[in-house]
């Protein structure tokens, strides 16, 4: 009778332990998941990148799309942090074009749930990891692949990537499939370089657009 007691008291005790360890990962991963995302930029910082894009077709009778031709014309896109209001940015957005005339729009864009309006929409939460959803509250489950450390004139500085790979259907051209890279500094969660590049099945048609940083009052970019 002894032992059959001690043998149910030290399961017991093993059944507790684990218990008790899958309430702390569950916790632990409850807490990192439901952690308010904070933005890592100032009102009055600036961004601006370079934007370049790149089309072929194996039809002969193939027309460059318009908004490739438009793209081709800009001369630098800069991104102001104009208001913060929780996880909410707003930015001052102008497209400079080569013929030197200027457009601005204002947009809106949130951290926690990744809904933007209008304008730039690539800042995230600062200082996320490996594996972290870029929007916690959002309804697109991406998660940040890897953070790496990216050089500029001053300094390293850690910056984080995620790839998206998905199928769409363009009205004009048909269904096409994309891949995109994406890289963002760590600490201010702005955008510094874009690779999006899609094929379309039905028009034989590929595309490519390039999204690159190239100067900013934040850090020394080139």
């Amino acid at each position: 009778m002894g032992k059959k007691r001690s043998r149910v008291v030290y399961f017991l005790v093993i059944l507790v332990v684990i218990i008790l360890i899958l309430a702390i990962i569950i916790f632990a991963y409850l807490g990192k998941s439901t952690q308010a995302r904070v933005p890592g930029v100032s009102v009055g910082d600036t961004f601006t990148f370079d934007v370049t894009s790149f089309w072929n077709s194996s039809d002969p009778n193939a027309v460059v799309p318009q908004e490739f031709l438009e793209t081709n014309q800009t001369e630098s896109f800069r991104v102001t942090i104009i208001d913060i209001n929780g996880s909410m940015v707003t930015t001052l957005d102008t497209w400079v074009f080569k013929n030197g005339t200027e457009g601005d729009s204002t947009g809106l864009v949130s951290v926690e749930t990744g809904f933007n309006s209008g304008g730039f929409w690539a800042v995230v939460a600062a200082n996320l990891g490996k594996n972290d959803l870029l929007h916690p509250a959002g309804w697109n489950g991406i998660t940040v692949n890897e953070t790496i450390m990216r050089e500029y004139p001053s300094g390293a500085r850690e910056t984080n990537h995620f790839t998206i790979n998905y199928q769409d259907n363009d009205e004009t051209y048909g269904y096409y499939s994309a891949e995109c890279d994406y890289y963002f500094d760590r600490a201010t969660g702005v955008l510094v370089e874009l690779y999006d590049r899609s094929t379309f099945l039905s028009a034989n048609m590929q595309s490519t657009i390039l999204w690159k940083i190239k100067a900013s009052n934040v850090w020394v970019v080139s």
